[in-house]
């Protein structure tokens, strides 16, 4: 299965405020919620065990753990993604010769001694000052004569990230210390004093370059490292290079450092064309990537039109992550889950690979099991289970109405996690027979079963959800297969699929 990045498509640029919660889950957040800086490799603030973007995930803790993103150290486990532009691994003020007063182009040019404790005057400040979880915060410069060389990140240690208002346009005076973290161009600024705004006026425009030319390796990446630049006409190659990237053409990346923090999303989807992009070119974990600063420096000129697809054809992996599609004369085998974001939807022909779930988020769909409908979205895997996502109520069309299908009698061995029939049987509703409850977990509604299958309360309410005994049987239990957190769930939609 490919990595998840739930993103929900619309015309224009939308903002994904993150908000999905299923009956099973925990809200928590699992994007790149910047941490990335290099004062830190600990975890992120979540608030709690798993993510709110979307999917019919549990509300069991997670086995392991989340993804992470390319921003984040190997030393990692978090969701979190420590920045390369956010300072040293350690604030012990080791400084090398004071070197005075220099330019940015001095120091981008090789012209300054790293660790030199240097002054610039006069620098316009391009970005809002990004602030981590801890306190630290990170903007970037440009000298106003702009051009190759003209531009640099800037570390804040709490104190100065408190003290100081930073916003795009501030005309200031920088003593900083000047260092290279990763690779990257940045000054240390450990002192309030250090800091000093002397004017205000706007930010200057950014520089249209190739895309190819500032990506890694490219031919203007290094002169143009910490630029207000800005790539056009450009099409999405890949959407989800990782939790925090996104990739166009020329092998461009795109990240969402300062975009994350605001709660800001682009619209990603593959063969989508941005008019324009802009924001600092910055240097991370072996990557150039320019970093919109906000939504309004992503211009999106077109959309892909969804094409019509078969559950079969998405399920075998005939599509893309990422990509618009069309499903039509789907037979609807759920109900909506109990907080009303999702259901699922199944091939007429049945068998292996021919259910799907379908998120819709806060759309208010009304749809019953046995509604033959045409759904069109984004079809995306959420930590690893297959779902289409739909922006608009509007294109969940019910066109019919019948019987839902008849369940897939399976063992519950083969659908387990890592079963042979587990990802065939993905999305499609199923029973297993004459099983065995091997474990209970009251705290996040679900149990498990002597095959290593679980079963959850995606569609009851925590009140109506009764909870086995340990090694309590059932004859029968029937409902739609989901994936999360790497295990198999199966989940009654009613207490007639639960059979004793």
């Amino acid at each position: 299965m490919l990595r998840p990045r739930a993103l929900i498509p619309s015309v224009t640029v939308g903002l994904v405020l993150g908000a999905v919660a299923c009956n099973l889950t925990p809200d928590a957040t699992t994007d790149s919620n910047g941490d990335d800086t290099a004062a830190s490799t600990d975890t992120t603030d979540t608030t709690g065990d798993e993510p709110t973007t979307s999917g019919p995930t549990t509300d069991s803790p997670p086995t392991t753990t989340s993804p992470a993103t390319t921003d984040e150290p190997e030393t990692s486990t978090s969701t979190t993604s420590p920045d390369t532009t956010e300072g040293p691994t350690s604030e012990t003020d080791t400084t090398g010769p004071d070197v005075g007063e220099v330019s940015i182009y001095d120091i981008q040019g090789g012209e300054v001694p790293e660790n030199s404790v240097v002054t610039v005057k006069g620098v316009v400040i391009t970005s809002p000052a990004r602030v981590n979880n801890k306190g630290e915060g990170t903007m970037f410069v440009q000298d106003p004569m702009g051009g190759e060389l003209s531009g640099i990140a800037v570390f804040l240690t709490p104190e100065v990230a408190m003290g100081f208002g930073a916003k795009p346009g501030l005309v200031v005076d920088i003593t900083a210390q000047y260092t290279e973290f990763f690779g990257e161009s940045q000054l240390k600024v450990t002192a309030v004093d250090d800091l000093v705004q002397v004017g205000e006026g706007e930010p200057p425009a950014p520089v249209v370059v190739p895309a190819a030319d500032v990506a890694t390796g490219g031919a203007k990446a290094e002169a143009y490292e910490g630029v207000l630049v800005q790539v056009e006409n450009v099409t999405v190659t890949n959407p989800a290079v990782d939790m925090s990237d996104f990739e166009v053409d020329g092998a461009l990346r795109i990240n969402d450092f300062f975009l994350f923090p605001q709660m800001e999303k682009p619209v990603v989807v593959n063969g989508q064309v941005f008019t324009s992009i802009a924001g600092p070119l910055r240097f991370s974990f072996e990557d150039h990537k320019i970093a919109p600063r906000a939504a309004a420096d992503l211009v999106v000129d077109a959309v892909p039109p969804a094409e019509e697809y078969t559950i079969y054809e998405i399920q075998e992996g005939m599509v893309a992550a990422q990509t618009p599609v069309l499903v039509k004369g789907a037979i609807v085998t759920s109900p909506l889950t109990f907080k009303k974001d999702g259901f699922f939807i199944q091939d007429a022909m049945g068998g292996e690979y021919s259910g799907i779930y379908v998120y819709v988020g806060a759309n208010a769909v009304a749809v019953e099991p046995g509604d033959i409908v045409d759904v069109e979205g984004v079809y995306d895997e959420y930590y690893d289970n297959s779902q289409i996502e739909v922006s608009d109520a509007m294109k969940v069309t019910v066109t019919g109405m019948g019987a839902a299908p008849a369940p897939e009698i399976v063992d519950a061995a083969d659908v387990t996690a890592g079963g042979p029939l587990q990802e065939q049987y993905e999305g499609v509703l199923v029973t297993v027979e004459n099983v065995t409850v091997a474990a209970v977990n009251a705290m996040f509604g679900e149990y498990e079963l002597t095959d290593g299958l679980f079963v959850d309360d995606l569609f009851f309410a925590k009140a109506d959800w009764v909870l086995p005994m340990l090694a309590d049987t059932f004859t029968s239990l029937t409902g739609p297969l989901a994936f999360s957190f790497e295990e198999a769930k199966l989940s009654p939609r009613s207490p007639a699929d639960i059979v004793e």
